[in-house]
């Protein structure tokens, strides 16, 4: 078998109950940007409401859309990022709802459902200090209004207040919580849904997580950078990056796989990897291969497991030693690379 990432949608179930059992009673919404974290999203989602992940949270409207088409009509579906007027139609088509920070965005969707003759559902964003988007204070008296007119007139649903922290230190999270409140007790009638944690937040800090949380990373088994181990989370790494060895040379195995294909470069001479005969160093890569230590008995079609659930190390294990986060050594392994599922 060649290079591939391979993907166990029994540990992805495990988390995901790990993930309810932890958060509840609030509800947990799974982040699906990115192609599930670079994890395939049709397999991800189909096992995600088969296990009754009831919302998703995605980056932009048309990955909302595949979330629909995988999941079915029963799921709610945020999308937080809008291009133009096609992504607000398509949006109110199939009932997916949209996060909102921004006055030009909200006129523009009370546009397109005056229109249309429709009603968008629509999640207001709070700017808490984190700045990569969202109304600023100063501005939110005034959207909720324009929001509120709009939903008496039919052409919005206010279904959601929510907001991005930062996540920097804990008297900066406790200042965006308590500037959060105030905007949330602005939109008091129900069912608005509060949200403002992520992975590492929710997991910590029961008093962030109020009506919903949406964790991605914790949900692939991707922990923070220095944060807590797995064990301790409860959460288990579901997908692990495979080279399968095409040549051996002396006394190193050659793979199938290089940094064309998203393994970094920078792992090389840092990095243990998992062969048939148990951890060995890998020695180097390049744009198409990698070069791995040899062990008794190599021989071409072994399997060798890089980093992930079934390697030496996690993701996360492996993106420290070279300086950045789990998310980013997940993410830039290649889509060209077949993603299996077991």
């Amino acid at each position: 078998m060649s290079a591939r990432v391979e993907v166990d949608l029994e540990k992805f179930a495990a988390n995901l109950r790990r993930i309810r059992e932890t958060v509840a009673p609030a509800s947990h919404m799974l982040v699906v940007k990115d192609d599930a974290y670079g994890h395939g999203l049709p397999a991800l989602v189909s096992r995600a409401v088969a296990e009754h992940v009831e919302w998703f949270g995605a980056f932009d409207v048309s990955t909302a859309l595949e979330v629909r088409v995988h999941g079915g009509e029963g799921p709610r579906v945020l999308a937080w990022t809008v291009y133009d007027d096609s992504d607000i139609d398509a949006a109110m088509d199939a009932s997916l709802e949209l996060g909102i920070g921004d006055s030009a965005l909200l006129a523009r969707v009370i546009a397109r459902a005056r229109a249309r003759g429709l009603s968008a559902r629509v999640h207001l964003k709070i700017d808490t200090g984190l700045h990569r988007n969202g109304f600023r204070v100063e501005e939110w008296t005034q959207a909720v209004a324009q929001a509120r007119d709009a939903a008496a007139a039919g052409l919005l649903r206010i279904v959601g207040v929510w907001s991005h922290i930062a996540e920097a230190s804990e008297s900066e999270d406790d200042a965006a919580r308590a500037a959060f409140l105030d905007a949330a007790a602005a939109l008091p009638e129900a069912p608005v849904m509060r949200h403002l944690a992520a992975s590492a937040a929710a997991f910590a800090r029961p008093e962030f997580r109020f009506d919903l949380v949406r964790i991605g990373a914790y949900a692939y088994g991707i922990r923070p950078e220095g944060g807590p181990p797995d064990a301790e989370l409860g959460i288990r790494p579901i997908a692990t990056l495979f080279g399968t060895v095409v040549q051996i040379d002396g006394e190193q195995a050659v793979l199938d796989v290089g940094s064309l294909d998203g393994l970094d470069s920078r792992l090389a001479g840092r990095l243990e990897v998992g062969t048939p005969e148990g951890p060995r160093a890998l020695l180097a890569v390049t744009a198409t291969a990698a070069r791995v230590a040899g062990w008794p008995g190599a021989r071409v079609g072994d399997d060798v497991a890089l980093f992930g659930g079934r390697a030496p190390s996690s993701a996360t294990d492996a993106a420290e030693l070279v300086g950045t986060i789990g998310e980013q050594l997940v993410l830039r392994i290649s889509p060209r690379l077949p993603r299996r599922y077991c």
